[in-house]
């Protein structure tokens, strides 16, 4: 993943609300400056760190900005760059000057965090990304909730059954009642004849169950299948078999 990362570039086709009032290089510049010294802060060579391919975006909130590039971050030696996304919050009424620039940086270091950080070049790195500011008239949306919270939570896909071993007959009893546990907590799975096939509108998080652990990130455009479906809008996707769940809002039926 990180070596994918590495060379992966910033989402432009996508588009925001209108950006912000323009603003002065110079400001941009210290933009620039704090996010990559909380990169070097946080290395174990500081001195070692080098950038490259960096861009500043002004996001939608204002007086916010993600600065988006590649950094070498393993040492002297090391040739490799990998993505870093870094988020800059300015704030003007700050009477100490050092901390008028808040930074929270994020380096593709490591499998995990070049996942999240993929997520963050998806979601910040073009003008007017980010959270998008609500409207004063606007209510809060409030994301899909099933019926049924804690038999979707519980939910998960049923492996194929083994030969009971023998036992005592009281014992036998055990995986009959087991099988019907599971399937009173199972969402309701597809028929063959209703698979059908979906694609990612944009990159999107895969879980281990509806609202889930997530266990991957699907990127857009990829083609994948439908196995079943769960109450809230989820639904049971893999190429040739199931391998996780992903938001109906996330795809578009093919």
């Amino acid at each position: 993943m990180a070596a994918v990362l590495a060379v992966a570039g910033c989402d432009k086709e996508r588009h925001g609300p209108a950006p912000q009032a323009a603003v002065a290089p110079d400001q941009l510049a210290g933009v620039r400056r704090a996010s990559e010294a909380s990169i070097r802060g946080s290395a174990r060579n500081p001195d070692s760190v080098r950038f490259r391919g960096i861009q500043v975006w002004p996001q939608a909130i204002r007086n916010q900005f993600a600065v988006c590039g590649q950094a070498s971050v393993f040492g002297p030696a090391s040739a490799t760059y990998v993505l870093f996304v870094a988020v800059v919050t300015r704030d003007d009424g700050a009477e100490d000057p050092d901390r008028r620039l808040l930074v929270e940086a994020r380096v593709g270091s490591t499998v995990t965090e070049a996942t999240r950080v993929y997520v963050d070049t998806l979601a910040r790195c073009f003008e007017g990304g980010g959270p998008q500011p609500l409207r004063p008239e606007r209510a809060v949306p409030v994301p899909p909730v099933p019926d049924d919270m804690r038999a979707v939570l519980a939910a998960q896909p049923v492996p194929a059954a083994l030969p009971a071993p023998a036992a005592s007959a009281p014992a036998a009893r055990a995986p009959a009642v087991a099988a019907q546990a599971v399937a009173t907590r199972q969402p309701a799975v597809a028929s063959a004849a209703s698979v059908y096939t979906i694609v990612m509108r944009h990159g999107g998080n895969i879980h281990r169950s509806p609202q889930g652990a997530i266990i991957r990130v699907e990127p857009r455009g990829k083609e994948l299948r439908v196995f079943g479906e769960a109450p809230g809008g989820w639904l049971l996707i893999g190429e040739t078999e199931a391998s996780g769940w992903v938001h109906r809002s996330m795809v578009e039926r093919r």
